[in-house]
């Protein structure tokens, strides 16, 4: 039985097979899991006891959406493993594992009522010796061996933009102004282009340094490091360019200057690790530098992605 037999009808339309471009900035309101499983409170802080320590965010929030955006990639690829039975489901959480290397799942019961979604998230386990310890309510544990459990999904992430992209800049220069300034204080707005304009096409030059993000809805957006204020590539970047598709469709365009961290989430939820990006969780006011697990997170919210 194919995956998406187990799903009601309103679960939503999944598209493509992640591999179109967004030509949008926000984030949709998308949410596969949640379609999938009731998810309880507390979810994302159960598993983020189980994994290996790293930096996810205030309130692990961008540990939330690197599950997200995992979940939809193996749902459309076929990936989380529905007992034969429909009493289980087991979903390979991206590439996160425990401290000692063992793979995370989420594991899921299903529900027995009439309203959906179809599955409970039980919580998130390791399969020690591929056994799964299947108990319900007023049943004796049963231990289920599984021979072939679900694998990370795979990234079919679109090309890198061939030519260089166009920065709108009054759009660019009208509504970031306060976050340019920050960076770059006391410029008038031509001596700001003609900076960001040579930055930007260092960056496009240097492209091999761009970075992929993934959304919730499964799709990837291009993040393009913008290095003003120090020319090494191993010190946090002063801004990330998303590159979108240009509204006619034809070549494409910087419609924004993020902060790092505002871009950490989406790049964090594509890679398989965060060596590339360690550096843009520093230089928002209040967040620790990359490496401190013990630092004061302010001001982060859920979304980090703007226009």
């Amino acid at each position: 039985m194919a995956l998406m037999d187990h799903f009601p009808s309103n679960i939503g339309s999944f598209g493509n097979h992640g591999t179109n471009w967004p030509d949008r900035d926000e984030e949709p309101d998308y949410d596969a899991l949640s379609g999938f499983a009731h998810l309880g409170r507390g979810w994302v802080d159960g598993l983020l006891e189980r994994i290996a320590p790293e930096v996810w965010g205030p309130d692990a929030k961008w540990l939330e959406t690197y599950c997200h955006a995992n979940f939809t990639l193996a749902m459309r690829q076929d990936l989380l493993h529905v007992d034969t039975q429909m009493r289980f489901a087991l979903w390979r959480v991206g590439s996160l594992a425990t401290a000692d290397g063992r793979p995370i799942y989420g594991y899921f019961v299903r529900n027995s009522g009439i309203t959906p979604p179809p599955y409970f998230l039980v919580g998130f386990i390791t399969l020690d010796g591929g056994i799964l310890r299947y108990q319900v309510p007023g049943a004796v544990c049963e231990l289920i061996r599984i021979d072939s459990p679900p694998v990370s999904p795979a990234h079919f992430v679109p090309p890198f933009p061939p030519l260089l992209p166009s920065t709108m800049w009054q759009h660019v220069l009208e509504t970031r102004r306060e976050r340019i300034a920050a960076r770059l204080p006391k410029l008038p707005d031509y001596s700001l282009r003609y900076l960001i304009t040579g930055a930007v096409g260092a960056a496009y030059r240097a492209r091999s340094r761009a970075v992929p993000g993934l959304r919730r809805d499964g799709t990837y957006q291009w993040f393009l490091p913008i290095h003003i204020t120090s020319a090494s590539p191993n010190d946090a970047p002063d801004f990330i360019a998303p590159v979108t598709i240009a509204d006619d469709g034809q070549g494409h365009v910087i419609r924004t200057l993020l902060e790092p961290h505002m871009a950490y989430p989406l790049a964090r939820a594509a890679d398989a690790d965060d060596g590339r990006i360690r550096t843009w969780r520093a230089g928002a006011q209040g967040q620790p530098l990359a490496g401190d697990m013990n630092g004061a997170w302010v001001g982060a919210g859920r979304d980090h992605y703007d226009r």
